[in-house]
């Protein structure tokens, strides 16, 4: 069978409904790239960030009808929202299977390994969770989840109640699962991640250790809460997570860029005792655990 790449060009608000019709066409994945070069705060994908012109390919069977699925993005988005599209034909070469070997398991603190489906994890892991990357909502390869999964893999979590503030794909939720919490509370603002995540539960058999809603839905006395989000909705939830933080309880916040520690730190301060930024490229994470002196 052959391939076709098709890239589009469009910008950031558009680039979801784009890559919804390509998977309704039988995108057998898609990838995003830059035509701007701002940094993001957020794993690049739905659910995440966008760049303000960002190009999305998408590997597709020769037998689609390019016309059709052009036409019919243009009616979802408005011509004047593409701004160039290009097509070329890959042939002799078995695209879908390149693109799964170049994805391997990931492993975090030598204990946690978050492995593709169509690979096996190392032998004597611990902890495996299934997740495929080029998830819209996060698989743990960008520098901000990473820097969670390293926190969470370093910690003793049996029996222990998580939040997972902004859950995306629920990697990080999973993982405290996985590796012995009792039980995950994972909220977001999008139904679509509530939805992959509730999907990746019952995928690794964890669906009754973990419930998904909206922000609201929370319950305080957390042992721990991990917020993966931006900085300026981290700066608007200090108060709401000192209430839902347990004394003693652990915070972990991530989404952050290297020089937006110091404004992040000075918000949490009265509530938490906060420890040094940790750095993974120009991404940060801050982490303190919840004083005992009053609101």
């Amino acid at each position: 069978m052959g391939w076709l790449r098709l890239t589009i060009n469009s910008d950031a608000s558009h680039i979801e409904d784009i890559g919804t019709m390509l998977e309704q066409f039988g995108a057998v994945s898609l990838s995003y790239t830059p035509v701007t070069g701002e940094p993001l705060f957020d794993e690049v994908g739905r659910g995440g960030e966008f760049w303000q012109e960002t190009a999305v390919a998408a590997l597709l069977g020769e037998d689609v009808d390019l016309d059709v699925l052009m036409a019919c993005i243009r009616n979802r988005v408005g011509s004047e929202h593409i701004h160039g599209h290009h097509i070329a034909p890959l042939q002799d070469a078995d695209w879908l299977e390149r693109h799964k070997a170049g994805h391997g398991p990931l492993v975090y603190g030598g204990r946690l390994c978050v492995c593709p489906g169509w690979r096996e994890p190392p032998q004597d892991m611990a902890c495996v969770i299934r997740l495929d990357p080029g998830l819209a909502f996060g698989s743990g390869s960008h520098d901000t989840t990473r820097l969670c999964l390293e926190w969470l893999a370093g910690r003793d979590l049996t029996g222990k109640r998580v939040i997972d503030y902004g859950c995306g794909s629920g990697i990080l939720g999973l993982a405290a699962l996985a590796m012995g919490a009792e039980r995950v509370q994972a909220v977001d603002i999008d139904a679509q991640a509530l939805a992959a995540t509730r999907a990746n539960a019952a995928r690794n058999a964890l669906s009754g250790r973990i419930s998904t809603g909206q922000p609201d839905s929370l319950e305080g006395g957390a042992d721990i809460l991990v917020a993966n989000i931006l900085l300026n909705p981290l700066l608007q939830l200090a108060l709401r997570f000192a209430g839902l933080v347990a004394p003693g309880g652990d915070l972990v916040l991530s989404g952050l860029l290297a020089h937006q520690t110091g404004e992040c730190l000075a918000a949490y301060r009265p509530w938490f005792n906060m420890q040094d930024p940790r750095f993974s490229n120009e991404w940060a994470m801050l982490c303190g655990d919840r004083n005992s002196r009053p609101d």
